[in-house]
């Protein structure tokens, strides 16, 4: 039977890349899959080489920072993660393996083969990019700590899925049986929030000496003897990540090696609970595959269905708002949206709280990291929301049958993703001046922050439904080099990213320029009269400009939705 599935992992593998080497042959395939080589040889080329740059301050308590990274993530797993992607087996694995006589033992390990790819593709990338002064002096050091802690975490994501899969299904029954992991996982959670409660008078006064200190007392608080029992297996997980030496990193890595055995004996022990967690995810993703393919709602990728909607839709309305609705809802009532807003509330109360209690600059450095990624998600942001027509493009059919012009179907199409692009866009600007808020000494005054961020409101959803529109329209112009339905990774995905960002920030300064250049010449003409009130009329032109080009736009890509041949379109099919 081992034959049989390392004869089925090396065709799988023989033929996925006989299928890469003859998409070369496409034009378009190649220009992407060399850019994106490009792309990720000059990011991974620049961390390579050796800086030469002495140790941070840091770097005496790598090993604890890293430990207790490490610690959280687990602490995550446990409480709130699912692991479902990496048990689920496609519906012809499921037919002829879980039927046919082989013990689930060995569909463990071939599950576990499987996951080896990608482990190994990001142990290569992981080893790139974390610098060789701190973590490891010899590539091949890096390389293998990497291996063992990704190993060691894939292992014990699954395992801990064995357990609530087993929680779920049998209750007390499963109790029993996994005591042992429920209690180990318990006290490693209540150690952690034990020793905040403790110690948190000693941080809070360690936290105005600086960074080091803070650290100095974490260090403290966690060598003595309950915590540093509980905190021990995470530090030999990660330690070889931080020995310099070959002698010293020989004698780290044997007890991360068996901390890995010990977890894949743990797994492999689990098959009972691994042929339920296995069958459960499967099903769900087989549901969900047929939902796709006739265009019905169906269960997320944990296997629960999709919570209700945040608002109904309305009885009478203009047959657009159905679209603009459906869009909106894809993002709200997936769990994800509702875990990024919680993240930004648990944030403003952070960067509240650092902005006038700081630690060092840690709050303005933050403010200003926040700051620049929401300058940035102007230009990259119109790429990650995709609720538009780069999704429902793949059913062109179902879209041409609704009672719809084709203006106002691509305008519901872009508003949708705006709307979602904006709110994200103003909860970073909100986050960035909630982290400034105590820099009253600062090159901007409260004022200006407040102006500019006023502004930002006001600007933001004419420029982001300018850009979306031009993402839409490339959807709908060249559906040969836009990603048309699911988000797919690979290197010719960030090739083909860079394409189309290079040219959408290309389309969309084009058409920025007259506008900025109106609102500016009015902010120019005002400003002796009114001062900084000249904005109010600047930003009016400037975003009148924008939406007068936004109809004009409109109207074309409308007369172009309506004159697609779903046959010659070269729309791929769902």
């Amino acid at each position: 039977m081992t034959g049989a599935f390392t004869f089925f992992v090396a065709r799988t593998t023989a033929n996925l890349a006989r299928h890469k080497l003859a998409q070369l042959r496409n034009p378009r395939y190649a220009i992407a899959m060399l850019l994106g080589l490009v792309y990720l040889w000059g990011m991974l080329g620049r961390r390579s080489g050796p800086s030469g740059a002495p140790p941070g301050p840091l770097a005496s308590h790598l090993e604890l920072i890293t430990a207790l990274g490490v610690t959280l993530v687990v602490g995550w797993t446990w409480m709130f993660g699912r692991d479902r992607r990496a048990l689920a087996f496609s519906p012809a694995e499921v037919t002829f393996l879980f039927t046919a006589p082989v013990p689930r033992r060995t569909l463990i390990q071939f599950k576990l083969v499987r996951a080896q790819g990608i482990i190994l593709l990001n142990t290569l990338l992981w080893s790139v990019l974390l610098s060789g002064e701190r973590f490891g002096a010899h590539a091949w050091m890096r390389g293998a700590s990497v291996w063992t802690l990704l190993s060691t975490l894939y292992l014990h994501r699954l395992g801990a899925s064995f357990v609530r899969t087993s929680l779920t299904q049998h209750r007390a029954a499963a109790m029993r049986h996994r005591v042992v992991s429920i209690a180990a996982m318990a006290i490693v959670i209540g150690t952690v929030v034990l020793i905040v409660a403790s110690d948190f008078p000693a941080l809070m006064a360690a936290r105005g000496r600086g960074v080091r200190a803070l650290l100095d007392a974490v260090e403290a608080a966690f060598a003595r003897p309950l915590p540093s029992l509980v905190l021990a297996p995470f530090r030999i997980a990660v330690r070889p990540l931080a020995q310099h030496q070959a002698s010293e990193w020989l004698r780290a890595v044997g007890p991360a090696l068996v901390l890995l055995a010990l977890h894949f004996v743990w797994v492999v022990r689990s098959d009972t609970a691994f042929e339920e967690a296995a069958a459960e995810a499967s099903f769900s993703r087989a549901r969900a595959l047929e939902s796709g393919r006739r265009g019905t709602p169906g269960p997320r990728g944990d296997g629960k269905a999709l919570s209700p909607a945040p608002f109904r839709l309305g009885a009478r309305g203009h047959p657009a708002m159905a679209i603009y609705w459906k869009n909106l809802i894809a993002a709200g009532r997936r769990r994800r949206a509702a875990n990024v807003a919680l993240g930004f509330a648990a944030g403003a109360a952070a960067l509240a709280f650092l902005a006038f209690n700081p630690i060092g600059a840690i709050g303005t450095t933050a403010g200003t990291l926040i700051a620049t990624w929401g300058i940035l998600s102007l230009v990259a942001g119109p790429q990650w929301v995709r609720n538009d027509l780069r999704t429902d493009l793949a059913r062109l059919d179902i879209l041409r049958s609704f009672p719809l012009r084709g203006a106002a179907l691509v305008a519901a199409e872009a508003a949708a993703s705006t709307t979602i692009l904006t709110l994200v866009q103003m909860s970073l600007m909100l986050l960035a001046y909630v982290a400034f808020l105590g820099d009253a000494g600062g090159a901007v005054s409260l004022r200006m922050r407040t102006i500019a961020l006023v502004a930002a409101g006001t600007l933001l959803p004419a420029v982001n439904f300018l850009s979306l529109l031009i993402q839409n329209g490339a959807a709908l112009l060249f559906p040969a080099w836009v990603r048309i339905g699911p988000v797919r990774g690979g290197v010719e995905a960030v090739g083909q990213n860079l394409v189309m960002m290079i040219a959408h920030v290309i389309v969309l300064a084009a058409g920025l320029a007259l506008p900025v250049l109106a609102g500016a010449a009015v902010f120019w003409v005002a400003r002796p009269a009114v001062a900084l009130w000249a904005l109010v009329p600047a930003i009016a032109v400037l975003v009148g400009a924008v939406g007068v080009e936004c109809v004009l736009l409109l109207r074309w890509l409308g007369r172009v939705f309506e004159q697609i041949d779903i046959a010659e379109s070269g729309i791929p099919a769902p």
